[in-house]
């Protein structure tokens, strides 16, 4: 009875945290003012948010095939959102004249 308990408090703080994350990236989407910082905070809400959600959903799980699946959604979500976030820099650089009074760009 003590591990169902445990496993259910840990598994609820991963979660209740990765959903806090992803509204605070969310939060910070519409507040900032650039598209590459935007980005930048989706980017990263993402990526932690999704990885916390899914550890408690693992937690929750246990030991099993379903562990294993909701593994390989967050491996797939973790090589495309890096690929996803490239693309969106590479069509802001390319497409915004202005990027260099918007951003700090190396020369």
């Amino acid at each position: 009875m003590e591990l169902s308990l445990i496993r259910f408090v840990i598994a609820a703080v991963l979660i209740a945290g990765g959903i806090a994350v992803m509204c605070i990236a969310t939060f910070g989407v519409f507040r900032l003012n650039t598209a590459m910082k935007r980005m930048h905070a989706a980017a990263m809400g993402d990526s932690m948010g999704i990885g916390m959600v899914m550890l408690g959903l693992i937690v929750v799980y246990g030991l099993s095939a379903s562990s294993l699946k909701v593994l390989a959604i967050l491996a797939l979500f973790w090589c495309a959102s890096p690929v996803c976030s490239h693309l969106l820099a590479k069509l802001e650089v390319m497409t915004n004249l202005n990027l260099e009074d918007e951003c700090e760009v190396p020369k």
